[in-house]
């Protein structure tokens, strides 16, 4: 299988899992900007620690503490004094479905309505170019030249994705 459709396939796979942790309450937005699904928010806050742990002890090697110059009884209550506890690491936001696509989203939004005006389905734009996707009501499609990936949405994402157009559809319909 050709990279680019090892891309394209992971890329659209990625936006559906996202999708269905957002729907879930399991996605967040991380303090860089990044969006990360966190299915335990403990065991999360402990892996966040256990890494800034390291990087201090990176830094300042614990056979080069010393008590007397760095005014602490121990290695251990000077690390914690700099860097806090697993409970002081913060939480990140949890990201809606709406704040997921308002983040990922391009923009451009099209809706499949029936001659009674009636929403019957939609979809947004979240790549364009190399590769082009393609969020639907019900799925996410993903385009790279001649390739195609197709993921299939859980259909608790499903009902949350075509109440996230008929909310947008009666902002147009409004007008």
């Amino acid at each position: 299988m050709s990279d680019t459709k090892e891309e394209l396939k992971s890329l659209v796979r990625s936006i559906a899992e996202d999708i269905e942790a957002a729907v879930e309450g399991r996605l967040y937005k991380l303090s860089n900007g990044d969006t990360k699904v966190i299915d335990d928010m403990e065991e999360w806050k402990k892996s966040e620690y256990d890494k800034l742990v390291r990087e201090f002890k990176e830094k300042h090697p614990e056979d080069k503490f010393d008590a007397d110059e760095m005014g602490y009884d121990t290695y251990q209550e000077w690390m914690e004094d700099e860097i806090g506890t697993a409970e002081d690491v913060e939480e990140p936001e949890e990201m809606s479905l709406y704040d997921y696509i308002s983040d990922q989203g391009l923009g451009d939004e099209r809706f499949e309505v029936d001659s009674d005006k009636e929403l019957d389905g939609g979809k947004t734009l979240f790549c364009y170019g190399g590769p082009t996707v393609w969020v639907h009501d019900d799925r996410v499609c993903g385009y790279w030249g001649c390739d195609e990936e197709v993921c299939y949405l859980a259909s608790d994402a499903r009902d949350a994705m075509m109440d996230y157009f008929q909310e947008q559809w009666s902002y147009v319909i409004d007008k």
